[in-house]
């Protein structure tokens, strides 16, 4: 049934706002394109299993690895405290990580060896803080002795 079936009632006359419209059925080709075959449903399941494979998550090797690299890093800045803290945080976020990995979750491996660079960048930021405070405390502490030393000049 086409749009104008509605308003054609078999060729005779319509009436509107004083004039006679006469409206006839205009007849379309059918459309093939619309109607279900078989060739035409395994052609779009073959263009799903395609794109399906096109769009396939891959193993975040290099994320894992970088994650890996991260940690180690922040291993050598020897960290204390909120740092070690947060070095534990990247060693526990690796390990979801491998364990996504082993059971082909790439997504959520993916997601959590970013969260564990993170959180390992964050834990050799903190060591590295710590590490030139402790540094600048010291220097200032021998700063004041030289002080002390200098005013303490012996009178000959």
């Amino acid at each position: 049934m086409s749009i104008f079936d509605s308003f054609v009632s078999l060729g005779r006359p319509l009436h509107g706002a004083g004039r006679l419209l006469t409206i006839t059925r205009i007849s379309y080709p059918r459309m093939r394109l619309m109607t279900l075959s078989h060739r035409k449903i395994y052609l779009v399941l073959a263009l799903l299993a395609a794109s399906a494979v096109a769009f396939a998550a891959t193993p975040p090797t290099a994320e894992m690895a970088a994650a890996q690299a991260a940690i180690a890093s922040a291993e050598r800045a020897q960290p204390r405290g909120e740092a070690a803290q947060a070095l534990d945080e990247a060693h526990q976020l690796y390990a979801q990580a491998q364990a996504a990995m082993a059971k082909k979750k790439y997504k959520d491996a993916l997601r959590w060896a970013d969260e564990a660079h993170a959180s390992a960048d964050l834990a050799g930021a903190r060591a590295r803080l710590a590490n030139a405070r402790i540094e600048v405390e010291e220097k200032s502490a021998r700063n004041a002795d030289l002080r002390r030393q200098l005013l303490v000049v012996p009178q000959r």
